[in-house]
């Protein structure tokens, strides 16, 4: 590699329950365990960051997640495993979390058919998607999300890049044997550039944590009791 290569800086941005539920749909059959379907941010951002062009020198600089987050009056259990999740994913500097609380129908109950739901988060991403990548805090942003609200905010970074040269987008989106449903973003002409994770690329991403069961801390041992004096 050339050392006198530029840097690339990347933003990843994640549409968190997007991304968990197209992987859940892509590999899984509908009852497999909550967890299934979850990756590790940090492993996923640095795999994308390894599939730029020949030559590229990427360097990771954000991963921005997205995502809906449980009210605690209405979803103890589930606020709880989100706070634990979204605790392991900030022990990397790297890693920016923003929430949106869930909304909730009139007489929700956990067990009930109706699901809690997101609201605003994809006006979030796409928000920053623009704004970073005015503000130049960015030359390559990745997109992981299959949600067609997006393509707006995709339009016109495409546009910005052909007019100043970047920052260039790419998106990402699971190729698994499960899923159906389109599962890229596209704004036509085959834009933008989508990396495609197929069950290889899953499996090794994989984080099979329980977030909905606490930690439990070992106790800490203190200093051995002194003997009977003899």
């Amino acid at each position: 590699m050339d050392e006198e290569t530029p840097v690339e800086h990347v933003f990843v941005f994640l549409d968190w329950q997007n991304v968990y539920m197209r992987a859940r749909e892509s590999f899984h059959d509908p009852y497999a365990d909550a967890y299934c379907g979850q990756v590790d941010p940090i492993d996923l951002a640095l795999e994308l960051c390894k599939r730029g062009a020949p030559g590229a020198r990427r360097q990771l600089a954000q991963v921005r997640i997205y995502r809906g987050i449980p009210d605690q009056a209405h979803d103890a259990r589930g606020y709880a495993a989100a706070r634990r999740q979204i605790g392991q994913w900030e022990k990397d500097s790297r890693v920016k979390v923003f929430t949106r609380p869930l909304r909730y129908p009139d007489g929700w109950t956990p067990s009930g058919p109706e699901k809690a739901r997101e609201k605003g988060v994809d006006v979030q991403l796409a928000l920053d998607v623009v704004t970073c990548g005015l503000d130049g805090m960015y030359d390559t942003g990745i997109v992981f999300s299959a949600d067609q609200d997006l393509v707006p905010a995709l339009e016109y970074m495409d546009r910005r890049r052909i007019s100043r040269g970047k920052p260039r987008m790419e998106v990402v989106a699971w190729k698994g044997d499960y899923g159906r449903r389109p599962n890229r973003i596209s704004i036509g002409g085959g834009r933008p550039y989508c990396h495609w994770l197929d069950n290889q690329a899953y499996w090794g991403l994989q984080d099979e944590t329980d977030y909905t069961q606490p930690v439990v801390r070992a106790a800490v041992k203190g200093p051995p009791k002194p003997g009977p004096r003899r």
